[in-house]
Formats: structure tokens, sequence, C-alpha cells
């Protein structure tokens, strides 16, 4: 999160009564009975809010004419669903401060004055028990639990890190995953290139199948495994890039492709292949590497730390 949005994601939690977690990201507060988690799905629209709230009528959930009829009412509401006990309320999106905390107020009374309205009460989302719950971050997950439901999910999460720790690396394997995994990524860039694209989906496949296959063959991707697979994938992006050359080259001079692989420096040297055109499509496949794999990397150590992620927030408190 950025120091403008996380500085406007203050200011909005201050204005409304709500709390604002910096390591997640979170908005949460309680109002009038009900635990509300307040998050944007999508980081580059960071003001696209989606208020989740854990609630029970008895056994019966929220009837799809409910959520029509709700959404049809309320303008700043862009949708309302209920996923087992949780109910989510999409706002509609907006830049400016005061209408977004006008859209989150309005937003989140209507809410409220409909699930009193229905006969709905707050309760725990995963034991469906009613009563206050606390605001749970879980990985990539929020959560509103009970004390009871919170006690045996930190004991499986102690459980599971512990595991996680004790699981060797295997290089070897690793090393091997990997490289099956950016053959993929050489399939790409080849089969886009005979088509006479160069295209960003090969940076994207060749990072994603590298880390990947890492990852399955190695038991646990690594620092050193990120490297390795950073590594491997400027390496193999060449050989595909030359061996898409090959291809051209086999096809037009009729020879088989390892011959054309060997001749294609010589056929540089020689001018029959345009130097300019030969290292400006290298360069364009390593820029798009460099767009597929630098988010992927990002992405991979992000939700590496994030799964590691578990703590509670408290019930918070909104005026």
């Amino acid at each position: 999160m950025n120091k403008k949005v996380k500085g406007n994601y203050e200011k909005l939690a201050q204005s409304t009564g709500l709390r604002f977690d910096e390591q997640s990201g979170l908005l949460y507060g309680y109002r009038n009975g009900f635990s509300f988690m307040l998050y944007a799905l999508n980081e580059n629209a960071p003001y696209s809010l989606t208020a989740a709230v854990s609630a029970r009528r008895g056994g019966e959930p929220l009837s799809k004419e409910e959520c029509k009829q709700f959404v049809k009412e309320h303008k700043k509401v862009v949708s309302l669903v209920q996923n087992g006990y949780v109910i989510t309320m999409a706002l509609a999106n907006t830049g400016n401060q005061e209408k977004l905390k006008e859209t989150l107020d309005d937003g989140l009374n209507a809410m409220i004055n409909f699930l009193r309205t229905n006969g709905f009460e707050n309760c725990c989302q995963t034991c469906g028990n009613p009563g206050e719950t606390e605001t749970v971050v879980a990985g990539n997950a929020y959560m509103q639990l009970c004390p009871d439901c919170f006690a045996r999910m930190q004991q499986t999460q102690a459980l599971d890190s512990g595991q996680k720790k004790r699981r060797k690396e295997n290089l070897l394997g690793g090393i091997v995953g990997a490289l099956i995994g950016s053959l993929l990524g050489v399939a790409c860039i080849v089969i886009l290139g005979q088509l006479g694209y160069v295209a960003a989906l090969s940076g994207l496949v060749m990072a994603v199948c590298t880390m990947k296959g890492y990852d399955l063959l190695g038991g646990k991707l690594s620092m050193k495994g990120i490297l390795i697979g950073v590594v491997l994938m400027g390496i193999m992006t060449y050989a595909g890039n030359q061996l898409d050359w090959a291809i051209t080259v086999a096809r037009e001079f009729e020879v088989d492709i390892a011959t054309a692989y060997r001749a294609v420096p010589l056929l540089m040297e020689e001018e029959v292949i345009e130097a300019g055109a030969y290292w400006g499509n290298l360069a364009l496949v390593y820029v798009f590497l460099l767009l597929g794999a630098v988010p992927t990397v990002r992405s991979i150590i992000k939700n590496q730390k994030d799964e590691e992620l578990f703590y509670r927030l408290g019930s918070g408190s909104m005026q």
C-alpha cells in the first residue's frame, strides 16, 4: 500500500469511527451490534471498497430477490451477496475523500438497517454462534470469529507453520522442476514468435511456470530458489529466442533445427540475419520477461510473508 492510499485510509478511519490496520490494509469496526470489515479486492482500485459482516437469521440465508432489491434501492451499492454466514456489500468506486466517506457511511447504515429489519444478528462466521466477534487476519483472509473458533484456528495455524518450517528444500529437485517449467515458457516464446508476435504473455508464462516448477519438485520455494529461478529464466529466455530464429532458418534453408540453431550466429556475421532485427527482438523478449517476472516474484514473496500472518485485531468501536 503506497503512502497516499495509506494516508487516505487513515483519514477515512478517523472520519467514520473505523479502525485501520496498516499491516493488512484492513478497515474494521463495530456498529449497532454488527462487526464490519472493509477492504479493497484489487490493490489497483483501493477506493472500490467491499464491506463484510458475519450474520445469521436462523437457518435462512438471503435470497437473490432480497439482494437485488437492496441494490436497487441503494445507488451507492454495487452488489450484495451471502456466502455461508458472510454477507458482503460492494460499494461504488470513488477517489474523492468526502464522497468516499459519504458512500461508506450511507452503505453501512443501509446494510445495518437491512440486516436488522430482516432478522439478522451478528455471529461467528465459522460456527455460526451469535454474539460479538473479533476481527482476525489469517494470511490473505479476513475473518470474524468467536473466541473458541479463534483459539482452535490459532492452534491449527501454529501446527501448520511448524510443519512448513521443518520441511526441507530439495535443491536438485527444485532446479529440475524450474527447468521443466521454464520449457513451457520457451514453448510460449517460440509459438508466439512463429505467429509473428512478441508478447508479455510469454514472460508471464516463463515466470509462473519456472517458479511453480521449483516449488513443486523442490518441496518449498526459498529466496535461494527464487534467485535460481530468475537466473534460469534469463538463460531459457535467450534459448527460446534463439530457437525461434532457428525454426525460421530451418524453414527457409530446409535444414534440420539443430543445424539451424548453430548457424544463427554465423548467419548474423554474414548479414543474412539482420543484427538489428535479432537484437531488437531479443530485447523485446527480455522486456516482456521483466514485465511478467517482476510482478510474479513480488507476488510470491508477498504471499509467503502473508501466509505467516495470523493475529487478532479485536472488535473495534464505531461511533
